[in-house]
Formats: C-alpha cells, structure tokens, sequence
C-alpha cells in the first residue's frame, strides 16, 4: 500500500513540479556504447543507422575527444569531422550529442592554469567540431579512466591544500568549463551519466558530516564540478542527470525513487541560491545498460541474474525497464551496450523488439501490461544453467 502510494505522489510531482517533463510522446531515445561511431562512419551508414529505434546518438571526433588533455589539441585534425558532419542529411536522428570526455592523465593539477588553459582550448575546438553536425547537446563523461580526478587523496598538492579548498577550486573549473561550452554553443544542453545525484545517499546528512565522507571517496570532489558547471550556465542552458544506476533496476518503483532523487532530495545539497536554478535547468533522465539484461557483461556473466534468463525473459526484462525509464524521464533515456553492436546488426535476439514494444506502449500512453518482480523473485532462485 506504501509503495502505491508512495508512486501515486512521485507521478503527481512529476506532472505539476517542474514542468520540465515532456509529454509521454515526446520523450527519446539516444543510442552510446562501444559502438560509438565518427563522422565517417555515419557518413557510410547512415540510412541504415537512422532505422534503428532511437532519436539520436553520442558520437565521437576522430580527432579526438578528451577536453581534458593537458595540452591543446590539433585543430588540423578535425577538419575532416568537421566537413563531414556539415553534409550528413540526418532525419530522424533529431537530438544528436557530440561526445566529451573529461579524464586526464596522472600529471592533471587542479590549481594549474596552464593546463586548464588547455582544457578550455580543446572543450571550445570540440564542441565547435560537433556543432557542424548541428548536435543537440554535448554528452560529457566524466569519468576517470586513467587518473582519480574526483578523489582528494590522489590529488597532486592533496598536501597543500585542504579539502575545501579544492573544493572551491573545483567549482570554479566547473563554471570556467561551461562558460567555455557556452561560447561555442550558447544555451548547450550536457548530458552526463550521473549528476550531484550520485550522492544522493547523503542528502539526509549534516553538511559536515558529507564533507567528511566526500572526502574519503572517489568521486568526491565530482559533486562540486557539477555545482560549477550550474552556478557558470546561462539561464537558457540546460543538463541531463543521465542516472546510470538505473543500469541495473529490477523493479518500476526504483525508477520512481530515483526521478525523487534527481529533482527533490538532491537539492538540499545544493547551496539555497542555485535551488531554483536546479529545478529550472536540471532534467531528470534515466539509463538502459542492454549487457546487464542480455547477459552480455564479462568477465564472470554467470554470476549476473540474466544468465540465469531465457531469451525471451530477458527481452521482457528490457522492454520493462525501457518502458520505466522512458516514462519517468522528464525527457530523455541513454541506451548503453558494450559486448554488441547496433550498426552491424549484431545485437541479442529481441532486444530490438522490446525496445520498438515499450515505445510504442509509452508513445500511445498505454499500460506497460505486465509486471517484472515475479519473473526477477523466480529467476534468483534458480541454479545455474
């Protein structure tokens, strides 16, 4: 009875809070995985990319794509992304994002402004590349995939420096960035993979106890880049909490919990004079992670529930969750695959279909018509095949 009311009121504040929310037939679809493609690569394929049942993809710069290299990129070698994108004839693929990575190497100094001279170089030579292809948005990841940027204790004056004073300085690298973004694309829409609300388990602690946990993990410093990067935004630009823990929901009410999350809890971790400004430019979005429903993820795929699935369980887990996610977004779904490929047809068998089902449920504001939980309560108790 708690959990049905407990959605009752979440749809409510999703149809009334923010009027960020678009209506069921609009929200999208974006396609991103290690099938990421270039400019050339949709310039081949394109008619037969455009049939797959999304509204747009992240696609990356064959000249590059990490903003956070500590020394400016070649302009010289995007000029190739740069002329292709200008003639692709996209035509359902609407909302397209260009993608930037925000990982540096081990030398990366938060305080030196050398290197952040560079960062800003190569995020404007970036975004200016994609906006050629007329790109939505820009997807900006984050994540360390060489060096712990978001973790005080690897940082490289950590001695000289406090937490809180690199949390300042972080904040105002968040705001140098997208003020950078922004004068190449005025008003940009960021999609990221996770938002402040990757901490929203700590929205019920005291502001020093937070301080006090944030500065023992590994994501840390990340909460006060994205206060930043809002507190830089001109009023028209807006960001995307791509909610990637939603990778692994098993169930409708976790989607509803996280959409309060993203546009409720994670507010009393902002400061009070970017409150409004969050519930005006932030959205509330949501992830699809196929590896994890398809039993595709490696190394040890036993030991995740889907192996455990049949083929066509799994494509019911899928069209469940892309269901959920498509109607507790306020506007937009990422679709994440690894061990598959979209663009050479090599995907698991009903996967397509669940997808193209769950849209068209979600586009005529029709019930999804069954529920996931049994079929997950069941599938745990089984032995392995």
């Amino acid at each position: 009875m708690f959990v049905r009311a407990m959605m009752a009121g979440m749809f409510v504040m999703m149809t009334v809070s923010s009027g960020a929310q678009a209506p069921l037939s609009a929200k999208k679809l974006i396609e991103y995985g290690w099938d990421v493609p270039t400019p050339a690569q949709m310039q081949d394929m394109l008619p037969a990319m455009e049939s797959k049942p999304f509204d747009g993809l992240v696609f990356r710069l064959a000249g590059g794509y990490n903003a956070f290299e500590t020394r400016p990129l070649d302009p010289q070698k995007f000029a190739d992304d740069a002329r292709i994108l200008r003639s692709l004839p996209f035509r359902t693929f609407t909302d397209n994002f260009v993608l930037i990575w925000g990982s540096p190497h081990p030398e990366w100094d938060w305080f030196d402004d050398a290197q952040w001279k560079a960062v800003e170089a190569n995020a404007r030579l970036l975004v200016k590349t994609g906006m050629a292809g007329r790109i939505k948005g820009i997807c900006f990841d984050p994540e360390p995939y060489d060096f712990e940027l978001w973790n005080y204790a690897r940082q490289a004056r950590a001695k000289e420096h406090t937490f809180a004073e690199y949390r300042a300085q972080v904040q105002r690298r968040g705001k140098q960035l997208m003020r950078a973004f922004e004068r190449e694309m005025p008003g940009a829409l960021i999609l990221t993979f996770f938002h402040i609300s990757i901490i929203g388990n700590m929205a019920d602690m005291s502001e020093e106890q937070r301080a006090l946990e944030l500065q023992k993990g590994g994501w840390g410093l990340m909460p006060d880049f994205f206060i930043g990067m809002l507190e830089g935004a001109s009023p028209k630009a807006r960001f995307i909490d791509g909610n990637e823990m939603a990778y692994y929901y098993t169930s409708r009410e976790a989607y509803f919990r996280a959409y309060h999350t993203m546009r409720q809890r994670v507010l009393r971790m902002l400061p009070r004079s970017l409150r409004d400004r969050y519930t005006r430019q932030v959205q509330a979005g949501n992830a699809l992670y196929v590896d994890q429903n398809f039993a595709l993820r490696q190394p040890d795929t036993q030991q995740y529930l889907s192996f455990r699935m049949t083929p066509e369980e799994r494509a019911r887990w899928f069209e469940h969750n892309t269901y959920w996610a498509l109607y507790t977004t306020d506007e937009y779904v990422w679709c994440y695959s690894e061990r598959m490929n979209w663009w050479k047809n090599e995907t698991p068998p009903g996967l397509e279909a669940a997808i193209v089902s769950a849209r068209a449920k979600i586009k005529e504001a029709k019930p999804l018509g069954f529920d996931i939980e049994p079929l997950i309560a069941e599938t745990g108790k089984r032995p392995l095949p």
